[in-house]
């Protein structure tokens, strides 16, 4: 099985950040499988209000993950190299920092891992531009239950971005998708109960 990569928890759920912003467009490092530069990312958040203690793994918004050092060191353990982490310091009033309970460090996360799992001929696609060339982009929609993949093969990465795909004049895209094989969806989910959307992608998994 294959899970879309999805934290449960955001801004403006059971904490509330307060103003921040990225300084530059992550787009093309994600095109490219680049380290996204850490000057992109705020040195520090902070968190204005709380409801329960901070999650380890949350949105601040969407698809702009952090990781505590615990999730952190679960991550580089079981798929060490496959996720970029950038410190991001996390600061609140004191009687709102023991409401959090904060984690002894945080991160941004970017995930550089990259396979060509999508089983594209098998999915439903929206098509997008026509490039100079003639090539067709197509993309994968949005509901991740109609998303087909193949098993994973030995060495390819538990956690990952698609790689794009080219037949004939037709690409395939679905980089922006973070997808985790199920061994190393079910350790997180273990290790951080509730804090991760069970998203199971489509309804098998196509065996080769």
């Amino acid at each position: 099985m294959v899970y879309k990569f999805d934290p449960a928890y955001w801004n403006g759920t059971v904490f509330t950040l307060g103003e921040w912003h990225m300084s530059g467009d992550k787009t093309e490092y994600y095109n490219t499988n680049r380290p996204i530069p850490a000057s992109f990312f705020p040195q520090s958040l902070r968190v204005d209000d709380a409801r329960q203690a901070l999650p380890d793994i949350f949105h601040t918004y969407r698809d702009i993950i952090i990781f505590s050092e615990r999730a952190r060191a679960l991550m580089e353990e079981r798929a060490l190299g496959q996720v970029q982490f950038i410190p991001v310091a996390i600061h609140a009033e004191p009687d709102i920092a023991r409401q959090l309970r904060l984690a002894s460090a945080y991160y941004f996360i970017n995930v550089l891992a990259r396979a060509q799992r999508f089983q594209w001929l098998e999915m439903p696609v929206d098509p997008g531009s026509v490039r100079e060339d003639g090539t067709q982009l197509f993309i994968s929609k949005s509901s991740y239950r109609l998303w087909k993949v193949r098993e994973r093969a030995s060495g390819e990465p538990l956690i990952w971005r698609e790689s794009s795909w080219q037949s004939d004049n037709k690409n395939y895209h679905g980089q922006f998708n973070v997808l985790v094989e199920d061994v190393l969806w079910q350790e997180l989910d273990a290790k951080f109960p509730d804090q991760l959307n069970a998203m199971r992608v489509g309804t098998s998994i196509i065996r080769t």
